[in-house]
């Protein structure tokens, strides 16, 4: 059931961002045959089934199928045209008796959440709403049978256009909003078997969406009881009242009980065998599209780019990015034997959690994120009780790692293999998940998801970011007051926290462009158009008296200056350390790089003499050589 035969494309368009599986097959989109994964999934025995997969891979369209393929005729019950035009070309066609138990045979209650975020939480839940109200809208039918109570759909409706508001001017709920929302579905379920006398089917699409951004937003707690009491209402309390339920999302949220007690519930993630192939590329899908085009010799190209997801032992590749790529090589203007590979993935959707992750880690959390970048693998402890907050405050590696394990930055070399289990300590609900102790060894998939980590650690350690340019201006405010180990401890913590090429730290050309980048950063900013007093201008390796000095910055209006001469050490004991400093100190002296600033009337000019190992330096001034 984890792998099935290579699935074959059918269309001639490829269907960028496109999620509606009805308007992709009436179009003629490019469409990977899945279905025959439908057999395992309806026949099983689960009564629902959380999916988990990273974003970008298709799990809305996935559900879209699957809904288009279950959905009946609500007028005429007994006509299955629609689906059997949709599904008429594709694999599970063929298997006539389960099309004729299923097809086109029940009930189905389809919301996405993949929309859904807002600058606050009263923004976000009216986003909710409006989901609701299309399916009421959709249902409205159901308003006529007056042996139906379905007050709540016209008051969702309602809602939705203003008739009736949600909030109260203070931001809590209008009296009756928070159980509108809460047992929406669970009602429009129940009104749906007694109408048609069938169980209905009840997709919840990206369920964690919300939750992810309400994290970078500032509202989780409140988004995590919406989230919580809908799901609960419509899979736990209404499990007599439907057929089967799926779920999809990135990351399971097991600690904060938002699954409890739902009978019958299994998880399908991206360490289980079971339906491995059935979201994403396969390699063999992947080559037979790119042969269905001409373009077979560039799997090469494609699967360095794209592949390296390893779920469950199936290699898989985004198709987000696979498409995009294809879709972009085949224009008329391009040639498709020449065309370049780029990142589609990283600006697709929200990068809160590699901006994150980051930015708050410990240096030693750094280190292993930079041996990852430089195709480096970690093992890690795999988390079954993260929640999305934890990635804003001081959490473990193993919870960084494992959060992006599930949204796709990493993935998986070796399978996880359980060390130890044990009841969760931290748990509140003793009902809950067992805390499974599990270890796995990561990497990153991808050059594409290389790049992007490299695109955040150029945007982070920028004039763009306010940390960063802070941090800058305090390294040079402490140049020119000549506190050197302030100096040095800044620069310390900069090596630290920066991503760096480690081919390139094999000189000390790398140190001094480094040193380049932040001061240039903090001179950029110094001083304004008015302000010209506080100005600096900075030269780096400019001809200054016998010599080119690495870097002098200076103040024309004030009448100082500062010069830095690097060294790096071929070994980080701290008598290398301090003999380096003497001899950048000696350099600056012998070759007279401050003849030019004193000829010209300069006055207060210190000198720094700055040596590096590793990601560590030594900061000494001529004052300070003693010892």
């Amino acid at each position: 059931m984890g792998t099935k035969k290579a699935a074959a494309a059918t269309g001639d368009v490829f269907p960028i961002g496109m999620t509606d599986f009805e308007k992709l097959i009436s179009k003629g989109k490019v469409y990977i045959d899945k279905t025959s994964y439908l057999e395992d999934l309806l026949n099983s025995g689960t009564e629902v089934a959380l999916i988990l997969r990273p974003r970008r891979f298709g799990k809305t369209l996935t559900m879209s199928m699957l809904s288009c393929f279950l959905e009946m005729n609500y007028q005429n019950p007994e006509d299955r045209s629609r689906p059997e035009r949709l599904f008429k070309d594709l694999a599970i066609y063929k298997n006539k008796a389960f099309c004729n138990e299923y097809m086109g045979r029940y009930p189905v209650i389809s919301i996405s959440f993949k929309d859904v975020e807002g600058k606050t939480f009263q923004d976000a839940v009216w986003m909710i709403v409006s989901i609701f109200a299309e399916q009421a809208a959709k249902f409205e039918f159901l308003t006529k049978k007056k042996e139906l109570d379905t007050v709540f759909l016209r008051r969702i409706m309602d809602c939705k256009h203003r008739k009736t508001r949600v909030f109260k001017p203070d931001g809590t709920f209008a009296e009756g909003m928070a159980s509108l929302i809460n047992l929406f579905i669970k009602d429009l379920a129940n009104c749906l078997k007694k109408a048609f006398n069938k169980d209905p089917v009840i997709i919840i699409d990206e369920y964690d969406v919300p939750l992810q951004k309400a994290t970078a937003r500032g509202y989780y707690t409140d988004m995590l009881d919406v989230i919580r009491l809908i799901l609960s209402s419509a899979l736990k309390d209404n499990d007599t009242n439907i057929f089967k339920g799926f779920v999809t999302g990135c990351l399971r949220i097991a600690h904060q009980s938002i699954f409890t007690g739902v009978n019958n519930f299994d998880t399908y993630g991206i360490n289980d065998t079971i339906y491995s192939g059935f979201i994403g590329l396969t390699k063999d899908e992947t080559a037979g599209l790119l042969k269905r085009y001409g373009m077979e010799t560039r799997l090469p190209d494609v699967t360095e780019w794209y592949d390296g997801y390893n779920f469950a032992g199936t290699g898989m590749l985004c198709p987000w990015s696979v498409i995009k790529f294809m879709s972009r090589a085949l224009r008329p203007d391009n040639n498709p034997v020449t065309f370049q590979p780029e990142n589609y993935w990283a600006n697709s959707s929200g990068n809160d959690i590699i901006d994150i992750c980051m930015r708050s880690p410990d240096s030693s959390d750094l280190e292993r994120i930079e041996n990852l970048m430089h195709n480096g693998t970690e093992t890690i402890t795999l988390k079954t009780f993260t929640s999305y907050p934890e990635i804003n405050g001081n959490t473990s590696f193993d919870t960084f790692a494992t959060m992006m394990l599930h949204t796709g930055y990493f993935t998986v070399v070796k399978g996880a293999h359980v060390a130890e289990s044990a009841p969760s300590k931290n748990s509140n609900f003793p009902s809950d998940d067992k805390e499974i102790i599990r270890k796995a060894v990561i990497k990153i998939p991808n050059k594409e998801v290389l790049q992007s980590f490299l695109e955040k650690a150029e945007s982070i350690f920028s004039k763009d970011n306010p940390e960063w340019t802070q941090r800058a201006a305090e390294l040079l405010d402490a140049l020119f007051s000549g506190d050197a180990k302030k100096v040095q401890d800044i620069i310390d913590d900069m090596l630290m926290r920066f991503i760096s090429n480690r081919d390139a730290m094999s000189g000390e050309g790398y140190y001094h462009g480094f040193m380049t980048s932040v001061l240039g950063i903090a001179a950029g900013t110094a001083g304004t158009a008015r302000n010209r007093i506080n100005r600096v201008e900075m030269e780096s390796e400019k001809d200054a008296g016998n010599g080119f000095s690495d870097i002098i910055l200076s103040k024309v209006f004030e009448g100082k200056a500062v010069i830095l001469e690097f060294k790096k050490c071929k070994i980080g004991t701290p008598n290398a350390f301090k003999k380096m400093c003497r001899e950048a100190l000696k350099q600056i002296d012998d070759k007279k790089y401050e003849y030019r600033y004193r000829a010209s009337g300069y006055q207060d000019i210190k000198k720094y003499g700055i040596a590096f190992y590793g990601k560590q330096c030594l900061t000494l001034m001529p004052d300070n050589n003693a010892g």
